[in-house]
């Protein structure tokens, strides 16, 4: 009896912290690894199975909200001009509403390009709802 009045605060805190702790969503991992692979490759059509039907897409410096299809589009034209040489995700994180965010570069022959995609939960699947690739500067 005295040992379980030893465990017993140890049993108490853990059952207050762990709601705070951090758990990934189920299959978040997966659908960014997903985006890195179609972002490593160039491809628009890999990368827009994961676009929410419309999109906030900056590319260079114009940016707008489209359709899915106008969006692939938009993103084929670019890794046409920009053939990916590699993809360093550098920042994920996730803000109060759920949604998640990577940071990160695309390197395209001597051009370094800023990446930020955000993502939302739609339909219980994360969904892009930003992309942003930007030349630095």
């Amino acid at each position: 009896m005295t040992r379980l009045w030893k465990i017993l605060p140890l049993l108490l805190l853990a059952m207050v912290l762990l709601p705070f702790h951090s758990i990934p969503e189920p299959g978040q991992d997966d659908t960014n690894k997903q985006i890195v692979a179609a972002l490593k490759t160039g491809n628009a059509v890999a990368l827009s199975g994961y676009f929410n039907s419309m999109v906030d897409l900056g590319i260079s410096g114009n940016e707008d909200t489209y359709s899915k299809t106008q969006a692939t589009q938009i993103l084929k034209d670019f890794f046409v001009k920009n053939p990916v040489k590699s993809v360093k995700i550098t920042r994920q994180g996730s803000s109060t509403d759920g949604s998640q965010f990577s940071i990160g570069e695309m390197q395209s022959g001597t051009t370094t390009f800023r990446v930020y995609y955000l993502l939302k939960k739609v339909s219980g699947k994360f969904l892009i709802q930003q992309l942003q690739i930007q030349k630095e500067k």
